[in-house]
């Protein structure tokens, strides 16, 4: 089979590799779409473990089962998500499900990069969905995308009637304002500075859409008339940029909470002002990944259209081409969601 193995964002080659064998509980599948994630862009973050094979947001058909599988068939159309947790420890027991040992340490093999990657045992008892039929395996890409959204909205404890500001309109940011207003919020204001994203998010259904004011006080006050004398109950940073983060940290009100959802550079920093937090009671969250029951409200988004997930996705590629598609994917021109095909295959 095809695996494509990364060294970095501009060398991926393109191995020949046996096609692997499920285990007892495991299974094998034939990869049919696999999305390209921002993660999939930094270097600082892979290089180090290079050479390896990536891909986290694979949909594909069920080609051989394993000793003692029951739950899926061969034939059967499945979106994999790639981590899982052990249900047991510490923190599974809060429910923190990604904070989890077993969850970091899961991974499909060799990746969705791949023609084929088996799931192990835990993943077929506790994070594989059977896609609908009328479910693409394009759109069934976004599962773990848009799961992430919706942890990121549950971790921000977003509530009906919160005014919420939106930093950042990239295809995560795209899905936010959809699965936002799903949640019921209709006070949204959208913050992006490129001017085919603010078109982009206005065709998502934001109402909203400007680039933040030079002056941050001028900031402050428009934002307080828009909505009605008061900033931001919940601020989402979706963009990695320190200037987004700098901006979402000022426009929360009293007890608001700001949500960190993009990882900038390692070395990269801002300020914190304790007092400021301590005096507004500020409530400052972060939100990694997403976890089983995330997968499974993103898979019903997508099926009852709440969010258009063929509106996301833009640029589609071989496999040959994954490169490409990285370097796409972290210009930021012009494209949203990259993934990479397998159709026809």
């Amino acid at each position: 089979m095809k695996v494509a193995v990364y060294h970095n964002s501009h060398d991926v080659r393109i191995e020949e590799r046996p096609r692997p064998k499920p285990g007892p509980g495991e299974i094998l599948i034939k990869t049919k779409a696999c999305g390209v994630c921002v993660a999939d862009t930094m270097e600082w973050y892979l290089s180090p473990k290079a050479p390896l094979v990536l891909g986290h947001e694979p949909t594909g058909v069920v080609a051989e089962v394993g000793q003692g599988t029951t739950k899926f068939q061969v034939g059967d159309r499945v979106a994999v998500h790639h981590h899982v947790p052990c249900l047991v420890c510490s923190h599974c027991r809060r429910g923190n499900y990604t904070m989890c040992a077993t969850f970091k340490s899961t991974h499909i093999k060799p990746g969705g990069f791949s023609e084929f990657f088996t799931a192990s045992a835990i993943h077929v008892e506790r994070d594989i969905l059977k896609l609908p039929n009328d479910i693409s395996f394009e759109i069934g890409t976004l599962v773990e995308p848009l799961a992430c959204v919706i942890h990121g909205i549950r971790q921000a404890g977003i509530e009906a009637g919160d005014k919420v500001v939106l930093i950042g309109t990239g295809a995560m940011g795209l899905m936010f304002i959809q699965a936002l207003r799903f949640w019921g919020v209709r006070d949204l204001v959208v913050y992006e500075l490129l001017e085919w994203r603010k078109q982009k998010a206005l065709e998502f259904g934001a109402e909203v859409v400007v680039s933040p004011k030079d002056e941050l006080d001028q900031e402050i006050v428009r934002l307080k008339k828009l909505f009605g004398g008061e900033k931001a109950d919940k601020v989402i940073i979706a963009a990695k940029d320190i200037s987004a983060m700098n901006l979402g940290m000022s426009l929360a009100e009293k007890g608001g909470t700001i949500l960190f959802f993009a990882t900038p550079h390692p070395d990269e920093y801002i300020k914190l002002y304790p007092s400021e937090i301590f005096f507004n009671e500020l409530v400052i969250k972060s939100s990694y990944s997403a976890d089983y029951t995330d997968t499974r409200r993103a898979l019903d988004l997508l099926t009852w259209g709440e969010v258009e997930g063929n509106k996301v996705i833009t640029n589609r590629y071989p496999l040959e081409d994954l490169s490409e598609a990285i370097l796409q994917t972290s210009s930021r021109e012009g494209s949203l969601k990259c993934i990479i095909s397998f159709e026809g295959e």
